[in-house]
């Protein structure tokens, strides 16, 4: 094929270019149109319009297309095979707000901190699943590299539920394929009632060891209540942390202490990780919810707190919301902020904000603002920074704040999986957050979010900065009591 200007050939041809172009209109010059306001012909064809006008080819600036080049015309060559796909699947279609409705704007990859990773996007995603291509993309790795952090869906003009479709993808996958030890926290939750298979003897144990450590410190009187029925407060916990930071479970302890607090821990299905929402696992996910609805029915309890992450919160609401309406009006749900805000505007505990007196900012974890705000109608983003306020006087915010914050890099089982790389380059964005405000100090009401700040941004990108949970900055903030506090309704 051969590509030459309209205007150079209507140069050497002695007429106006609109005259090559009714020629062509005409059908009298066999071409076409092509990228770059020239024409396309076929190098028969070419000669022959050189030889009737005298004109030497040689002289003449042409391009010259390859069978294989874009924009050669399909009927110039063979038709490819066309491969049959059959019936499009709707797995993964139930509703055309997961895929169908999309515009293909690409508003979506523009927000994602990880599109182009394994040449992949949130749009290539949603495109794959139009186009038949689920088993290709289940088979993929990028759903697992994707935190489910819902940038994509902040951004999406069609209010697409992409977070809940690249869930639904990754519960497609095979049990035995899914990525680091996600699945097999899930097992053995279910076999054995925490993620870390820690036995119930060793778990009382190092509850009562723990109290007596924080008694002898902080707290006189104090002893960790285990299974006190009627309590107000039922408290589930991180595993991590009774099997990894231990000391790091006396920080909501000095808070229920100073707040005269009427609390309790089930000795069994304590665990307030469900790794059922990062695997897709509805099943797993309604059982694990389920065994905390029923510590909340043996123990009588009135209030449940979810003091693990972001992700366990949502988790546990979600699943409420789903499956135990009817068992959840029977006693009330709070988040950490909830029940902080409630102990300090009663002035049921007083904090000191001396103590923290470093610039400082505070992270929004997506479960929190922007995941919380579609799935339950209420974010925790001003809640967080009334708390730090009250500890930290000087403070400075991120930006984008709030629901538009960016993601740690961590979530959706991240922090867990074995994509270290992808992780780090995701909190790219996350930690460019926290150095363009100069804060000393983070804090961050997740774990995960946390612990991706702390222990791996903090190093890979030189930050150079202190991260607390919130409950540890009000911990360490505590103005402590005098003497024993009466937990209230047990006086």
């Amino acid at each position: 094929m051969i590509v030459i200007g309209v205007g150079h050939l209507a140069d050497h041809l002695g007429v106006h270019r609109n005259t090559i172009r009714n020629w062509i209109r005409e059908g009298k010059l066999p071409a076409r149109s092509a990228p770059g306001k020239g024409y396309m012909l076929k190098e028969d064809d070419f000669n022959k319009v050189c030889q009737e006008f005298g004109l030497d080819p040689a002289r003449l600036k042409v391009r010259r297309l390859s069978n294989r080049s874009p924009g050669v015309l399909a009927s110039d060559f063979a038709s490819p095979e066309v491969r049959a796909i059959g019936r499009r699947s709707t797995r993964l279609r139930p509703s055309p707000q997961w895929a169908d409705a999309c515009l293909t704007c690409g508003s979506c990859a523009s927000s994602c901190p990880i599109s182009g990773v394994d040449g992949l996007d949130p749009r290539k995603a949603l495109r794959m699943v139009t186009l038949g291509l689920e088993e290709e993309l289940i088979a993929s790795q990028w759903p697992w590299k994707c935190t489910l952090c819902g940038k994509c869906e902040e951004a999406c003009p069609m209010n697409l539920e992409l977070v809940a479709m690249l869930r639904a993808v990754r519960g497609l996958r095979p049990r035995d394929q899914v990525p680091g030890p996600l699945h097999k926290g899930v097992q053995m939750c279910l076999n054995r009632g925490n993620n870390l298979g820690i036995p119930r003897e060793d778990f009382l144990f190092l509850l009562k060891e723990l109290g007596q450590e924080l008694a002898a410190a902080d707290c006189p009187g104090f002893s960790v209540p285990v299974d006190r029925e009627g309590a107000n407060l039922l408290v589930t916990i991180n595993s991590k942390e009774p099997f990894g930071e231990p000391d790091d479970l006396k920080h909501w302890w000095k808070i229920f202490h100073a707040a005269g607090e009427s609390w309790t821990v089930p000795s069994q299905d304590w665990e307030g990780v469900n790794w059922g929402l990062f695997t897709g696992d509805d099943e797993a996910m309604r059982t694990l919810v389920g065994r905390i609805v029923d510590n909340m029915r043996r123990l009588g309890c009135k209030t449940l707190l979810l003091p693990e992450c972001g992700h366990a919160y949502y988790a546990t609401r979600l699943g409420l919301q789903k499956w135990f309406a009817q068992e959840a009006q029977g006693f009330e749900v709070v988040s950490i902020f909830d029940l902080l805000l409630r102990y300090l505007r009663q002035g049921r505990i007083r904090v000191d904000p001396g103590v923290h007196r470093q610039l400082t900012t505070y992270h929004d974890p997506c479960h929190y603002t922007r995941k919380s705000l579609q799935a339950f109608g209420q974010s925790y983003a001003e809640e967080g920074r009334w708390i730090t306020r009250q500890c930290c006087p000087e403070m400075v915010e991120m930006h984008p704040g709030h629901e538009g914050n960016y993601c740690c890099g961590a979530g959706g089982g991240a922090w867990a999986m074995p994509f270290k790389e992808e992780r780090v380059f995701h909190g790219r964005i996350k930690a460019q957050q926290i150095k363009r405000t100069g804060a000393r100090l983070v804090i961050a009401p997740c774990h995960n979010c946390r612990d991706q700040i702390l222990k791996s941004l903090n190093q890979e990108y030189q930050l150079d900065v202190e991260v607390k949970y919130i409950w540890e900055l009000v911990a360490d903030s505590l103005v402590l009591p005098a003497r024993p506090v009466q937990p209230r309704g047990e006086e």
